[in-house]
């Protein structure tokens, strides 16, 4: 028999040779099986993972290149990185032009990862995701076949510039394979302590379905799912014998009914997924403590399911760390009160045990990562060395494409400092749990399938939470069965939700669940076919007819619960009506906040777990550890410090009997610890960019 509707999270495929899918039960490795010492130790890394040869034919390259490529993998750079507090190294491994013709860099490499380990430092591979046609297909003749081609029967390419680099078939056995045993050959040969895949927010394009391949595994799904009285409700007809993927020709945000479409992006997903935990299962197969790492970059406001095939929630259970270059770096725009930040990127990878990777250039982004961050400050570079021979230019944009500022010595100095005080503190940043009120749902069907107001009324929601400080989390698709971990439940127009759904916000609500609903939440199922009278979402929810007055904001008690409804979120004027994407430029506070804000304490009744009465432009993480609380605090507005911030602890039954605050700004200070209300309240003198509240 079939298995029938099964859900996105719970078809998982596996693929192999004979284009076999089927569904898989296998879980995430637990906590306790995972790679251990980078939570012991901790992560702050620079990175060479560009081969010689391919910054040779890539272009441009100073006259120089050769010395400072050397330079980089010489004793002086490797000595200077550890005394600035840099820990770990990813280095070149695998670009994708074939193993001989990567052997002179693979030779640096061996040099490079010997040097670390005598170091006491770790070492990462950086492995590639496409095909370079110039150089791979006469190496390994039969690659060739393993590229993906696009509805026009044209090979897909890297990139316009970088032609010579095909998009390879992860799905066939071949290109798995010969992957695979390069990750072998990288932990076995050269002791990698993390293997990097790049490339994974773009390695299954849309446009990918005329790869025959593919085509064929695509129908086979679609057999395998549905049982054919199913795939004629979904499609009209059930023989799918003739069926191709469909171009997908419109905007990423513009809403999805085409079922052909929205199958043709569960497919991608789940066949990401599926490459994504087979790399994994073989990684820790060969040795459990090697790191497992991606690129499929962070939630910058982007539908990367839709456009790439990759859903962060159905593959980071299978990883360790992944990657963020999107453009959303800290900063605080004071015109416009705008903060930007990774913070919503920090928060997905805690949410998974992960941690993430992105640049830290400065003081106020390695702040960023301590507070946010899981035991890492991500990739600070060569350039913050103290000294290098003057020749050689490693502050240039060649490898720091995502570099904002040029680092002159004060900024060296400064960063130097916030790495220090990381590594001098570590047990300050080991075990931190989540705290956290809030659950801000991030539902797969209605942000993919919706498009741009379930994703801008969600990063609207997150920013009024984010500049007021409130403990959140993100919610997925394996939270629906967790929802009574979170005191508040937030539904920013989460437009395509399930009956199924619906039923346990109902559950949810009956044991005395909140629920923030804003704009057109459930205003469809979870295909995007719109709700009658019959099925609407407020009936399923077991309330009738609550909203009197359907424009204007609302509070209701249902059981023993509580709804705030609140009609929609007023944009900012610099915030267009319609965009390809959420970018972090529209990523303002919306007009009516503090409305928002008013119906959460309705929802909350009373304090938050942690208030932080300060400015806008400062934000907070909220933790435990034990008895302990702590409170981190980042100023992004450098410059201009916030002074006399109250720090209110309202849980109930906690006896602290000291408040301490440590920054890498200042020597620790013990705070004045007061009865505050029902809690209790510590004042922070000042933090010019980071600080850290504990509460003993």
């Amino acid at each position: 028999m079939k298995q029938t509707k099964i859900p996105i999270y719970k078809f998982i495929l596996a693929l192999t040779a004979g284009f076999l899918l089927y569904p898989v039960v296998s879980q995430a490795a637990s906590p306790e099986n995972r790679p251990q010492w980078w939570l012991e130790h901790g992560i702050c890394l620079a990175g060479n993972w560009e081969p010689l040869v391919f910054r040779v034919r890539r272009g441009p390259i100073p006259t120089n290149y050769r010395a400072r490529y050397e330079y980089e993998h010489s004793p002086e750079a490797v000595l200077g990185l550890k005394a600035c507090g840099v820990n770990m190294i990813i280095t070149h491994f695998y670009k994708g032009l074939g193993l001989e013709n990567e052997a002179e860099d693979l030779a640096w490499t061996k040099k490079l990862a010997g040097m670390l380990h005598k170091n006491g430092m770790f070492v990462g591979a950086y492995i590639g995701s496409t095909l370079f046609n110039e150089n791979l297909y006469r190496e390994i003749p039969q690659s060739e076949s393993w590229k993906q081609t696009d509805l026009s029967g044209e090979t897909i390419k890297y990139s316009a510039s970088q032609y010579f680099r095909d998009r390879a078939d992860f799905t066939l056995q071949g290109y798995r394979e010969h992957i695979k045993a390069i990750v072998t050959r990288a932990i076995k040969e050269y002791g990698m302590d993390l293997i990097h895949f790049d490339n994974f927010n773009s390695m299954f394009s849309s446009q990918a379905g005329l790869t025959e391949n593919i085509r064929q595994l695509f129908r086979q799904y679609l057999d395998d799912k549905y049982t054919p009285e199913e795939r004629k409700e979904l499609l009209g007809f059930s023989d799918v014998s003739l069926v191709s993927p469909p171009r997908l020709a419109g905007s990423p945000m513009s809403p999805v009914t085409d079922p052909l479409a929205q199958e043709w992006t569960y497919f991608r997903v789940e066949a990401m997924t599926g490459y994504v935990r087979e790399l994994s299962e073989h990684i820790h197969a060969l040795n459990p403590q090697v790191v497992m790492e991606t690129n499929p970059l962070g939630l910058s406001g982007r539908n990367r399911p839709y456009e790439g095939g990759m859903d962060h929630a159905h593959i980071l259970p299978y990883t360790d760390i992944f990657w963020s270059e999107d453009p959303d770096h800290a900063c605080y725009y004071p015109e416009s009160n705008r903060l930007v930040s990774k913070i919503r990127s920090y928060k997905l990878a805690r949410h998974f045990g992960n941690a993430l990777f992105s640049y830290s250039n400065n003081p106020l982004e390695i702040a960023e990562a301590m507070a946010f961050n899981r035991m890492c400050l991500g990739d600070v570079g060569y350039r913050n060395l103290e000294n290098w021979p003057e020749s050689l230019d490693l502050d240039d944009d060649y490898r720091y494409s995502s570099s904002v500022e040029t680092l002159d010595s004060a900024i060296k100095a400064a960063n130097r400092k916030y790495m220090q005080f990381f590594h001098e503190h570590k047990e300050l940043f080991r075990g931190l749990e989540v705290l956290a009120d809030v659950g801000v749902m991030r539902d797969f069907e209605s942000l993919t399938f919706g498009g741009w107001v379930p994703y801008l009324a969600t990063i609207q929601a997150e920013q009024v939470l984010i500049q007021n400080r409130v403990p959140f989390t993100l919610l997925f698709h394996q939270d629906w069965e967790h929802l009574e971990d979170y005191r508040i439940v937030v539904l920013a127009a989460q437009e395509n939700l399930s009956d199924k759904e619906i039923g346990r916000l109902k559950d949810y609500m009956e044991r005395g669940g909140s629920l923030a609903v804003a704009g057109s939440t459930g205003a469809y199922d979870e295909r995007r076919r719109m709700r009658g009278p019959a099925d609407n979402f407020w009936r399923l929810l077991g309330a009738e007819a609550p909203l009197r007055e359907p424009g204007k904001a609302a509070r209701i008690s249902l059981g023993k619960g509580r709804i705030f409804y609140f009609p929609g979120f007023e944009s900012h004027p610099r915030v267009p009506e319609f965009a390809n994407e959420v970018h972090p430029d529209y990523w303002y506070l919306p007009l009516n906040w503090e409305e928002f804000m008013e119906g959460l304490f309705f929802l909350r009744g009373g304090e938050f777990t942690v208030t932080v009465e300060t400015r806008p432009h400062v934000a907070a993480a909220h933790y435990r550890k034990g008895a302990e609380r702590q409170v981190h605090l980042v100023n992004y507005w450098p410059g201009h410090p916030a002074k006399y911030i109250p720090v209110i602890f309202s849980e109930k039954g906690l006896k602290p009997k000291k408040a301490t605050l440590y920054s890498p700004d200042h020597d620790r200070l013990s705070l004045d610890l007061a009865h505050y209300r029902d809690g209790w309240m510590a004042l922070v003198p000042e933090v010019k960019t980071y600080g850290i509240v504990v509460l003993e």
